[in-house]
């Protein structure tokens, strides 16, 4: 009984000091538990902060190569980059795919340098991004230099085309010259075509003849034994023109006619009709006829 009442007083004077230690190690492990959360929330969150900007590395690929596929569509046509619209996109592409490649880098040199202790797993993830970065970077430098080549294709077509518009307005100038130097032979050809073939007919007796100044007598004493000639000053405007390729006949309906112009004998006849009349003057060779003169002046009664 003494013993029990002893090991009672022996725990009951222990127990405090057991209570003490386990406080300590409850306290201890509190204590680790907090700076666990503390080292879980903060880990956490540079979890987030890399998350982050590794998704905002791949928001800028996507759209880099968004912009890339827009500036390969306008430059696919050619017509379209012509347009200065489409210039412009163009330009603006370029700019925002340089912003966007610097922010990139900026980005991963910031987690390359936060990561110097990481674990592998992000290094590995910084090395991938570093590898497809570098990979656009030589997209856009292929990228400018199709642009640059493109350009300059365009420049030699522009001066090309310049080139051969300029001669094209030369070969029309030297064109219409040549139309206009033709078209005047030609004209000066049907005038003296129509000079050649025409010829002017006047028939009426000695008196309207005379009137009309075509004919005047010479030689012979106060009248008599004179002849008609042709008047040296000739009314033209008293006269008929005809075509000598057409005209193979001259009616005249005369008792008597004489020729006062000069035409060979034989190119011509008179041609006679039932009431014993002259009916008209037929030109048998016409070349012939009106080789010595022009002018045929017929003179009836």
């Amino acid at each position: 009984m003494k013993r029990i009442h002893k090991f009672i007083a022996v725990a009951v004077l222990a127990a405090p000091a057991f209570v003490a230690c386990n406080q300590d190690k409850i306290d201890q492990l509190s204590s680790e538990n907090q700076e666990l959360a503390t080292q879980t929330q903060n880990l956490n969150k540079e979890l987030e902060e890399y998350m982050k900007t590794f998704n905002e590395i791949e928001a800028n690929l996507q759209e880099i190569k968004a912009r890339e596929e827009n500036i390969n569509t306008a430059t696919s046509d050619n017509v379209e980059y012509q347009n200065k619209d489409s210039k412009q996109a163009i330009v603006s592409d370029v700019q925002a795919i340089n912003t966007l490649m610097a922010e990139n880098k900026e980005k991963i040199a910031s987690l390359q340098d936060k990561l110097e202790s990481s674990n592998s797993e992000f290094k590995k993830m910084v090395s991938n991004l570093n590898y497809r970065i570098k990979q656009k970077d030589e997209e856009i430098v292929a990228l400018k230099t199709d642009l640059e080549t493109l350009n300059i294709e365009k420049e030699q077509l522009a001066k090309n085309v310049v080139t051969l518009t300029s001669r094209i307005d030369t070969l029309s100038q030297e064109k219409e010259q040549q139309l206009a130097t033709i078209q005047e032979q030609k004209s000066k050809i049907e005038n003296q075509t129509e000079a050649m073939n025409t010829a002017y007919v006047a028939i009426g007796s000695y008196k309207d003849l005379r009137d009309e100044q075509v004919v005047v007598k010479e030689g012979g004493v106060l009248g008599l034994g004179s002849t008609e000639k042709l008047n040296d000053k000739i009314n033209t405007e008293a006269f008929s023109k005809i075509d000598i390729t057409e005209v193979r006949s001259i009616p005249v309906l005369a008792k008597k006619v004489e020729l006062v112009s000069i035409h060979p004998a034989g190119s011509y006849e008179f041609e006679m009709n039932a009431e014993e009349k002259i009916e008209k003057l037929v030109i048998l060779d016409p070349e012939k006829f009106w080789a010595s003169s022009k002018y045929l002046v017929v003179m009836v009664e």
